[in-house]
Formats: C-alpha cells, sequence, structure tokens
C-alpha cells in the first residue's frame, strides 16, 4: 500500500502540469500570441531608420563598391518606363532618396523601420531626369528573365494586391552593426503556397555597362542608410 501511494504522489504533480501546459497551449493557439518585436534598422549615425523620411542606400564599401541607388534604364535598354532599380558606378553618387512604407500596419507607437519586416520602398525622383516615369515610383519585383535566368528590380507607379512590391532588410551577420542587406521573402499565411525567397544584389551588364539590382543566391548588395536631409546639408556646405 506504501508503494502505490508512493507512485501517486509522485505522478500527481506531473498530470497537474502537464494539463496545465495542454490548457495554455489551447488558449495560445486561439487567442494568437504576438511575436516580439523585430530588431530596428539604424542609419550610419546610430539612430533609428523611420518610415517616411528620406534614406540614400549606399554601398557599405566605399570606393570600388559604388554610390547609392537610383533609376536607370531598363532591360530593353531604353528609358522607357518601368525603369530599373540600379547601382550608380561612383561612391560620391548617392543616388535618389527613398522611403521606406509598412505593407502591414507598424507596431504600435512605433515608427521604426524594422529587420524581418516587409516593406514598400519609394523613390523620391523629383527634379531628377528619370522623373518622366512619376515623382515616387515604387519598387517592383519583375517577372523571371528567362533569357538570363534572374528576376530583376524594376519600378512602377501602379500598385495591385500581389505580393511583388514587398521587401524586406536584413542584418548582415560577420561586419559592424549598421550594415544590412534586402531581400525578398514575402510574408504570407502558413498554409499558402511557399513564395520565393531571396537576397538581392547587384548584377552587372557588360553591354550596356549598368549595375541592375536582381535577386541573388550568392552576393546580396551590403548597404548602409545615409539620411537624405543630412547628405542635402553637405552638399549644400
Amino acid at each position: 500500500m506504501l508503494q502505490i501511494n508512493k507512485n501517486v504522489s509522485l505522478l500527481a504533480p506531473t498530470s497537474i502540469l502537464l494539463f496545465f501546459s495542454m490548457a495554455f497551449t489551447t488558449i495560445n493557439a486561439r487567442i494568437g500570441v504576438l511575436p516580439l518585436p523585430q530588431p530596428v534598422v539604424v542609419d550610419i549615425d546610430g539612430d533609428p531608420v523611420q518610415v517616411g523620411v528620406e534614406y540614400h542606400l549606399v554601398s557599405y564599401i566605399w570606393g570600388a563598391g559604388g554610390g547609392g541607388l537610383a533609376l536607370g534604364p531598363n532591360r530593353n535598354r531604353t528609358k522607357i518606363c518601368p525603369l530599373s532599380v540600379v547601382q550608380l558606378p561612383l561612391d560620391t553618387l548617392y543616388g535618389l532618396p527613398i522611403r521606406f512604407f509598412p505593407v502591414n500596419h507598424a507596431p504600435v507607437g512605433s515608427r521604426a523601420v524594422r529587420t524581418s519586416t516587409d516593406y514598400l520602398l519609394q523613390f523620391n525622383s523629383t527634379g531628377s531626369d528619370s522623373s518622366i516615369c512619376g515623382k515616387e515610383p515604387i519598387w517592383k519585383l519583375d517577372a523571371f528573365d528567362e533569357s538570363v535566368g534572374k528576376y530583376f528590380i524594376s519600378t512602377t507607379n501602379v500598385i495591385t494586391t500581389d505580393m511583388a512590391y514587398q521587401f524586406k532588410i536584413e542584418s548582415v551577420g560577420g561586419i559592424p552593426i549598421g550594415n544590412y542587406k534586402l531581400s525578398y521573402c514575402p510574408n504570407v499565411c502558413s498554409t499558402c503556397e511557399r513564395v520565393l525567397c531571396k537576397d538581392i544584389g547587384v548584377d552587372w551588364d557588360p553591354t550596356d555597362v549598368v549595375r541592375r539590382l536582381a535577386l541573388t543566391d550568392d552576393y546580396p548588395f551590403v548597404l548602409v542608410f545615409l539620411k537624405a536631409s543630412s547628405v542635402e546639408q553637405i552638399n549644400a556646405l
């Protein structure tokens, strides 16, 4: 009898813990558990990158790494819309200002841009030669180009409901904080079909000497954020 009572006393706490564990799992599944906020993206000065504020995205490697991002000739080698997103060849060229807007609602009370979060990327091309395609074109993933086996990044002024406009910012490990890469990997529901998920790199076309942005499996374009207002102030000096 004593042995039986001893076993019961040992099993009872285990059964109670198992019951509560299953109960909390059921509750969490019903109400949904909110994910922890992703890390905040910071600019070259260490300040949080803000939604709706303009930044230049430039190579983290000065000199041979090239300059910032801008609009350039499309794959047909014309300046007819849509234009391609390109990297300028010189590090003294900061490119066009870019703004970020969350695809879904941003965290309550926060305007900070965060990693691993879907954003719309919008150029401000006012006053530039590229404004023929609209003053504020949005980045867009083009259809697969079978001639070269790549997906390129272009722009548009017409947004539909598909996922071609959703881009992420990710931290790059192994190098100083403040260096990032861009990726295309839209957040979708768990039951949806698996989507394309790749980094964004620079594809150099020797036929027209243009550095176009394209999806890559190998070498992402590593960049830093420069607040546009700071760059304009320096250029004015």
